[in-house]
């Protein structure tokens, strides 16, 4: 069977302060509206084909602005479940090859940050990606999980938040 991983980054973020955590840091509303917009994830989620949609497995990151993210693209996906995974925020790079490994979905898709998701794509497929807040890419999973052996479906950077 052909896995379809999407890795997605999350949308625009709120700065940085010193009276929140990282973690705590939310979506903008200009962030939010790009995402749910025409040019947001409607576009870019129905490049995956009526198998890949059909119930995909959605886990965000346990940051609120991922987790806002991935809501986003839930309703998109009709989703009904969001896992959240801590390693995916700490960008424990073993940790998520090893769940991917033992996961049977036909799709899953992640919702995380970068360098992560930059990362990922280019061990997976090779492929040297530049990730805009938003931005998803499509990888065909090779079975073994081996370094550039997966093939890069599609890219799609972010929409533009103002």
């Amino acid at each position: 069977m052909t896995r379809t991983l999407v890795l997605i980054r999350h949308g625009k973020a709120e700065p940085a302060r010193d009276d929140l955590t990282d973690e705590a840091r939310q979506l903008t509303l200009s962030g939010r509206a790009a995402l749910e917009g025409p040019c947001g994830f409607s576009r870019t989620l129905v490049l995956l084909d009526d198998e890949e949609r059909a119930r995909p497995r959605l886990i965000a990151s346990s940051a609120c602005r991922a987790r806002q993210t991935a809501e986003i693209a839930a309703d998109v996906l009709e989703c009904k479940e969001i896992e959240e995974r801590a390693y995916l925020f700490s960008q424990n790079t073993e940790a998520f090859l090893e769940e991917l490994a033992q996961s049977s979905e036909r799709t899953t898709v992640i919702v995380g940050h970068v360098p992560f998701v930059e990362r990922m794509t280019e061990y997976l497929c090779g492929a040297q990606l530049d990730f805009s807040p938003g931005a998803a890419a499509a990888i065909e999973l090779d079975d073994a999980l081996d370094a550039c052996e997966s093939k890069l479906l599609w890219f799609v950077q972010g929409p533009r938040a103002k």
